[in-house]
């Protein structure tokens, strides 16, 4: 019933938008995104919040003007996932992010600094050479193992106790470990770790954060930077198989961890670039 109602609330909104000038480039339930019909008039958009707001009986506000903003598709489709999202705030050194991966609580803030960095790079320059020089940056001080462990740190929230859980997920490890160091970890609380030797199913797959940490495994963060390149790529009509293919020029056969160890170079790679029927949109206010 809330859903046909909220549907109901959207068409409404449509057509007094497109009636008005305003074209919708995206809808969920609690938003919509419009950017000028060519050739037509538009009516200010606070007025359109005005007298939509009456018809509908739901206050609407004018929240946001972007530059260009970019809807994330859903991993293996070109729908666009519906609450995935990052975009330049018209007129402000200041962009938006929603549901990728700088967003997450789980995420390693050396991952949420290079994804910044990157939609960063793909606003100031729109070249695909210069972009994939910043990830490279990135990827390399990666291997070379001078990143400090306490930027790869993953915390996720514990939701049941650790004997309830039947499968040995890396925050279940972690918090095996913790138990064998007498810190207790209750649902509702947190547990921080770095992946240190993903390959293990063991204990020794992670240390805690509180641990003296002094290793990771590249190949697992190096994953992350990928996965979070395709966020920032995938509106632009890039997927991990085309990143992958394009930095791999750059990448060695092999890759050194930061305890010493080889892995084997599993062809992951990276690369952020901007295409002309990329999906950048511009949001105009009144």
């Amino acid at each position: 019933m809330i859903n046909a109602f909220a549907r109901e609330i959207l068409l409404e909104t449509k057509a007094v938008l497109e009636e008005n000038g305003w074209g919708i480039v995206h809808g969920i339930v609690d938003s919509v995104w419009v950017t000028p019909i060519d050739g037509e008039e538009q009516m200010s958009l606070s007025a359109l919040v005005s007298e939509i707001s009456e018809e509908v009986e739901i206050r609407l506000e004018h929240e946001a003007h972007y530059d260009w903003i970019s809807f994330v598709p859903l991993r293996d489709s070109d729908a666009g996932a519906l609450t995935k999202y990052f975009g330049k705030v018209a007129g402000e050194d200041e962009y938006k992010y929603r549901g990728i991966e700088c967003r997450q609580r789980s995420t390693p803030s050396y991952i949420d600094e290079a994804q910044k960095a990157l939609i960063r790079a793909v606003d100031a320059y729109r070249d695909p050479e210069i972009v994939c020089e910043e990830l490279r940056s990135w990827v390399d001080r990666l291997e070379r193992g001078a990143v400090d462990p306490n930027e790869l740190v993953i915390t996720n929230r514990v939701s049941k106790k650790k004997e309830d859980y039947t499968q040995s997920t890396r925050s279940v490890v972690a918090l095996e470990r913790a138990a064998d160091l007498g810190l207790t970890r209750l649902p509702g609380q947190s547990v921080s770790y770095v992946v240190v030797d993903d390959g293990k199913c063991s204990r020794e797959r992670v240390k805690l954060a509180s641990e003296e940490v002094d290793e990771y495994d590249v190949g697992f963060y190096r994953e992350l930077l990928v996965r979070a390149a395709a966020s920032v790529v995938s509106p632009l009509g890039w997927r991990e198989s085309d990143i992958e293919q394009e930095i791999s020029q750059y990448t060695e056969s092999s890759l050194a961890s930061f305890s010493g160890y080889l892995e084997e170079n599993n062809g992951v790679s990276c690369l952020f670039c901007m295409k002309q029927n990329g999906v950048l949109v511009r949001f105009c206010g009144d």
